[in-house]
């Protein structure tokens, strides 16, 4: 599934510099948590559609640089804490 989302895709817009984790790429990730509960989600018609798992992205790497923490997940915690 991850290689039909990365390397796949980027073969086909011959892009090979992308799509992978090889030494010297430059590293663009996402880390998801899968939360368990009621949610609700719209539809592109804005229709409310009920689920019981929603994906919540918890950490974006871009480039090798952190763009997105959540919960503070990559940093050091309070001294005392």
């Amino acid at each position: 599934m991850i290689n039909a989302s990365t390397w796949k895709p980027a073969n086909v817009i011959k892009r090979t510099e992308l799509g992978n984790l090889s030494e010297g790429t430059e590293a663009d990730i996402a880390v998801f948590n899968l939360r368990t509960g009621d949610f609700e989600f719209s539809d592109s018609n804005g229709i409310a559609i009920r689920g019981k798992q929603k994906l919540e992205v918890e950490l974006t790497i871009r480039k090798g640089r952190i763009v997105w923490d959540l919960n503070a997940i990559s940093s050091a915690p309070m001294p005392g804490q």
